[in-house]
C-alpha cells in the first residue's frame, strides 16, 4: 500500500526496516512509564531520605561528594534516555490508504492496524505528563469494542491535530456517508456551520461541589471522620477509599470545564483536568439515554445524562472516553441534550402522566420509597423507564437496539403477583430494568417488545474464491462458492457483528 499523498516524510533517524512509517516523539518510551518512575521516585523519598540525610552528617560529607553523587545521577538518567532511544527507533505509524498502522518493540515487534472503514472516533487525547511537556495521542476508536482501537503515542498537540484531520480526511474518502469528524476535518463544519453549542463551559466551582455533593464523596467524608469518634484506626478508611476515591476523581476529571457541541450526526465533548480530551461521539452509535438527577443535586437544579455508547463499555474504561454527555449541568442544558439526542424529548420523557404501566399499589412492600415512579412507556420505537423519589432517573432505548429481554420473577414478587422485565442492552454506563409490574402487564410488554421492528440484516462479504481454504484448483469455483454460502451469507444483526 502506498502512502497517502500530503503525508510527511518519516525521517531518517528510524531504524531500518521502519521504513514508511513516522516517527512518535522522542520522549514517548520514558512517558508511557512516568507512573512507574514517580511510583519509584516516591518509595526512595519515604524509605531512604532520613538514612541518607544520617549518612551524611555522620560521615561529613562535603561539597565535592554530593557533585560526584549528582553527576552519577545525571549519568544514569541519561543512561537510560539513551537506552529509551532503541526504543523509539523502532516505535511509529504510518497512515496509508486503506488503514493505521502503528509499530513498536524491539526484541518483539507489535504491529496494530484498524482499518478506516472500521473507524468510530478519532480523539486527541492530552495526558498529564505528556500534556507538560506540550504532546498528545491520538486515540482510534473501532468497531468491535474498547480494545479494538489503537492509540499513536505521543505527538506534538499542533502534529496530532494535524493527524487526526488526515485521519479523518481518508475516512471521508473511504465512507462518504460518515459523519465522523465533520467539524474538524474542515467540511461541514469547521467554520462553526450546522455546529450548535449545547453546554458551554462548565464552571469549575460547580464540578468540585457536585462531584462534593455526590454519594460517594459524602460516605468516604463521613467514613473519614470514623476514627475520630471511636477507637477504629485510620486503616479502617482505606477499603473506602480505594472503593470510592476513583469515582470522585472520575466526576471531577470529566467533568473539568467540560463542553459539549453537535451537528447533529456527532457530539464534540472536550473535557479533563489531568487528561485533557477532545472527543467524537457519533449519534448513530447511541444505543440509550439516560437522565439522572442525583439526592443532594436536587438542591441545585442539577442533572447528569448518560448515554449507552456500541463498542465504549463500562464507565470506567478509560481509553474509550466518558459516556457522559452531560456530567453536571443545568435543568436547560439537560433538555437541550435530551432533545438533540432523541428519540423522545425532554419533556416528553420526563412526563409520568402519560404512560403505559406503573408499578401497582403491593409493590411498596418490595420499593416501599419509589413504586409510585416506576413507571414504563412505550411508544413506537422507543421504551422509556422512569425509578426513584429522592435520586431520579429517567431511561430511554430504541427498541431496535434491546439485545434481549429476560422475565424475572423473585420469590416476593410472585406472592405479590408482580414481575420484571430486563431490557438487556450492550455494555455501557447502565442498564435498564422495567420493575415491580404486574405480571399481565409484563407479559404483555414482553410480547410487544419482541414483535418490535429490527433493523435490516446486513450480509457478510464472502470471501475471494482464491480464498477458500481447501479449493482444488482445477475445481469449479462455484461449487466451492455452495459449500460456503450457508455460513458465508448468513446475515448477522450489526451489534452481533461488532462483538464478533
Amino acid at each position: 500500500m502506498s502512502s497517502s499523498e500530503g503525508t510527511t516524510k518519516p525521517k531518517k533517524s528510524l531504524a531500518a526496516g521502519m521504513e514508511g512509517y513516522r516517527p512518535v516523539h522522542r520522549l514517548t518510551p520514558l512517558l508511557r512509564v512516568w507512573t512507574f518512575g514517580v511510583a519509584l521516585v516516591t518509595i526512595a523519598l519515604f524509605n531512604f531520605t532520613k538514612p541518607v540525610f544520617r549518612w551524611l552528617k555522620e560521615e561529613n560529607v562535603g561539597v565535592i561528594e554530593v557533585a560526584w553523587a549528582l553527576g552519577g545521577l545525571v549519568a544514569a538518567l541519561l543512561v537510560i534516555f539513551g537506552i529509551s532511544q532503541i526504543w523509539w527507533r523502532r516505535s511509529g505509524f504510518k497512515l496509508d490508504d486503506e488503514a493505521v498502522e502503528t509499530r513498536r518493540g524491539v526484541l518483539t515487534n507489535e504491529v496494530r492496524t484498524v482499518r478506516y472503514d472500521r473507524m468510530q472516533a478519532v480523539d486527541v487525547v492530552e495526558s498529564f505528563a505528556p500534556r507538560l511537556a506540550g504532546l498528545a495521542s491520538v486515540r482510534i476508536e473501532a468497531a468491535g469494542g474498547a480494545s479494538a482501537g489503537l492509540d499513536i503515542m505521543y505527538l506534538p498537540l499542533e502534529e496530532a491535530e494535524e493527524v487526526r484531520r488526515e485521519i479523518l480526511r481518508h475516512i471521508r474518502a473511504t465512507q462518504p456517508d460518515s459523519k465522523i469528524g465533520r467539524k474538524v476535518s474542515g467540511e461541514d463544519g469547521e467554520d462553526g456551520d450546522g455546529v450548535r453549542q449545547l453546554v458551554p463551559p462548565i464552571p469549575i466551582q460547580r464540578s468540585l461541589v457536585g462531584t462534593a455533593f455526590q454519594m460517594s464523596a459524602l460516605i468516604t467524608l463521613a467514613w473519614a471522620v470514623v476514627p475520630i469518634m471511636t477507637d477504629l484506626t485510620m486503616a479502617a478508611i482505606l477499603p473506602v477509599a480505594i472503593g470510592f476515591l476513583p469515582r470522585i476523581w472520575r466526576t471531577i476529571d470529566q467533568s473539568w470545564r467540560f463542553t459539549s457541541s453537535t451537528d447533529g450526526n456527532m457530539f464534540y465533548l472536550t473535557y479533563g483536568l489531568a487528561n485533557r480530551r477532545s472527543q467524537s461521539v457519533p449519534r448513530d452509535r447511541v444505543h440509550a439515554v439516560q437522565v439522572r438527577q442525583p439526592m443532594f443535586w436536587r438542591l441545585f437544579g442539577w442533572w447528569t445524562v448518560s448515554v449507552v455508547v456500541a463498542g465504549y463499555g463500562s464507565e470506567g474504561n478509560k481509553s474509550t472516553g466518558t459516556s457522559k454527555l452531560l456530567p453536571i449541568g443545568t435543568w436547560q442544558q439537560a433538555r437541550d441534550v435530551v432533545d438533540a439526542l432523541g428519540p423522545l424529548t425532554f419533556d416528553e420523557l420526563i412526563d409520568l402522566s402519560n404512560v403505559d404501566y406503573r408499578s401497582p399499589r403491593n409493590a411498596r412492600w418490595v420499593s416501599p420509597i419509589d413504586w409510585k415512579r416506576q413507571t414504563v412507556k412505550v411508544r413506537p420505537g422507543v421504551v422509556a423507564v422512569t425509578a426513584g423519589t429522592i435520586g431520579r432517573w429517567y431511561q430511554m432505548v430504541e427498541t431496535p437496539h434491546i439485545q434481549e429481554l429476560s422475565f424475572e420473577r423473585g420469590v416476593i414478587q410472585r406472592r405479590l403477583g408482580l414481575a420484571g422485565v430486563d431490557l438487556d442492552l450492550v455494555p455501557g454506563a447502565f442498564s435498564m430494568s422495567c420493575r415491580d409490574m404486574r405480571v399481565e402487564d409484563a407479559i404483555e410488554l414482553v410480547n410487544t417488545l419482541r414483535a418490535r421492528e429490527l433493523p435490516p440484516m446486513q450480509p457478510v462479504a464472502l470471501p475471494h474464491d482464491s480464498e477458500l481454504s481447501g479449493e482444488d484448483p482445477g475445481r469449479d469455483p462455484g461449487s466451492a462458492l455452495d459449500e460456503h454460502s450457508e455460513a458465508a451469507t448468513r446475515p448477522r444483526w450489526p451489534e452481533q457483528a461488532q462483538r464478533d
